[in-house]
């Protein structure tokens, strides 16, 4: 019998075990993790052995698309460990695939279709995207796996406490001292180690799952913050805050204004030492939404920071029409601003507007103290970065004050 290691959602079989035979359902896909197999066809004995797969190998993938019955017996020659990867886990990602995915699931049908006499994709299949030609199959296929194997496993991440919320220091350019923080998810995954953020967090969104990390963020940063605050610099200028990064669609769910509500008061947390921020893409995507949540969320008294100013096209027209509290000047300019002219004008630019709208800026991705005092000297009031301070877990922070 199967045996199922459920934390990991995955199979283990013994010597000579099927993982499907012919006839069976079509509704799962399978990537060995370790061991082999073998591959049979024919409906009558003996079956003919047509491949022998071993670890990092991915079979009954046309069961993710077509719902057919099987075509093949595929048997464990050795004892095998198995991640199984359910057609649920991949409609989602069919209706918004990535061009890997697309790729690899069209190329894979393809062969399917041609050696079976049929030629006909599905009508529901993407149509190929003209940028997947930027690498091999190899390395696509091998791309395809991974992206695969992380939304089955991203499923079970929150509720196997395999997130973790960083806080980077925000400081006050002037003296250094400490204004707030940026909380930063992370996955440990249990096989693949830390997975970061610009990869899981896309696949999130693509899967639907973001709005339990996104709540999970929420309330975990608020019920941090009163171990944090006490780590700041006292300044009567400013509050101390802690900043999250919301995404569009978690923005954009009906009940996302009442949960910060709750999340604030739950800590017993000022909703002024709140801060959110949305990058200008985030914002694109629905901006009327977008726009009522913002309105509602600085009626309640939460900071909303426009992240990765000056990268997008629009952000100019966004600080006209909706009411950000800040700007945080993109790590890209501010890596470049001692060489290059354009950078240092950007910022520059950034700042007396920011001046001028009566908001705050942070600069991001300060490496140096060089950097760090030019940007004092132009009025930037607040960065972050490497120079000041990676990010850290809260108990690292909380045992060094």
């Amino acid at each position: 019998m199967h045996t199922l290691i459920s934390e990991f959602s995955r199979e283990v079989l013994a010597a000579g075990e099927a993982v499907f035979q012919i006839g069976d359902t079509g509704d799962s896909a399978y990537v060995i993790e370790s061991g082999c197999v073998e591959v049979l066809v024919g409906a009558t004995q003996p079956q003919q052995r047509v491949a022998v797969l071993a670890e990092g190998a991915m079979f009954g993938e046309v069961a993710l698309l077509d719902r057919q019955a099987r075509t093949a017996t595929v048997r464990t020659l050795v004892p095998t460990t198995l991640v199984r990867i359910d057609r649920a886990h991949v409609d989602e990602l069919l209706v918004r695939a990535d061009p890997v995915i697309q790729y690899l699931l069209r190329l894979l049908l393809e062969r399917f279709r041609s050696s079976s006499g049929k030629s006909e994709l599905p009508p529901t299949l993407p149509p190929l995207s003209d940028h997947t030609a930027f690498a091999p199959p190899e390395d696509l296929h091998a791309a395809a796996v991974r992206t695969l194997s992380l939304a089955h496993d991203l499923s079970d991440a929150i509720a196997r406490d395999q997130l973790d919320l960083f806080y980077q220091p925000i400081v006050r350019l002037t003296d250094g001292s400490l204004a707030g923080y940026e909380a930063l998810v992370r996955w440990r995954h249990p096989v693949l180690g830390v997975v970061q953020p610009d990869e899981f967090i896309p696949l999130a969104e693509k899967t639907g799952l973001v709005h339990r990390i996104g709540q999970w963020v929420l309330q975990r940063a608020t019920a941090d913050w009163p171990a944090l605050r006490p780590t700041c610099a006292a300044n009567a200028g400013v509050r101390p805050f802690v900043s999250i990064n919301l995404s569009a669609p978690e923005l954009c769910s009906a009940g996302i204004v009442d949960a910060v509500e709750r999340s604030v008061r739950n800590a017993a947390m000022d909703p002024q030492e709140l801060r959110i921020e949305l990058t200008e893409t985030v914002i694109i995507s629905s901006l009327e939404k977008v726009s009522a949540s913002i309105a509602s969320l600085r009626a309640m008294g939460v900071g909303i920071a426009l992240d990765d100013f000056g990268t997008g096209y629009a952000g100019l027209d966004y600080l006209q029409t909706l009411p950000f509290t800040a700007i945080k000047i993109d790590r890209a300019f501010v890596a470049h601003m001692h060489a290059a002219e354009r950078s240092f004008q950007i910022i520059k630019s950034a700042l007396a507007l920011a001046r001028q709208l009566g908001i705050s800026a942070v600069a991001e991705g300060i490496e140096d103290a060089a950097t760090g005092a030019l940007l004092s000297s132009m009025g930037c009031e607040f960065g972050q970065g490497y120079h000041y301070a990676r990010p850290l877990p809260l108990g690292d922070i909380v045992g060094r004050s």
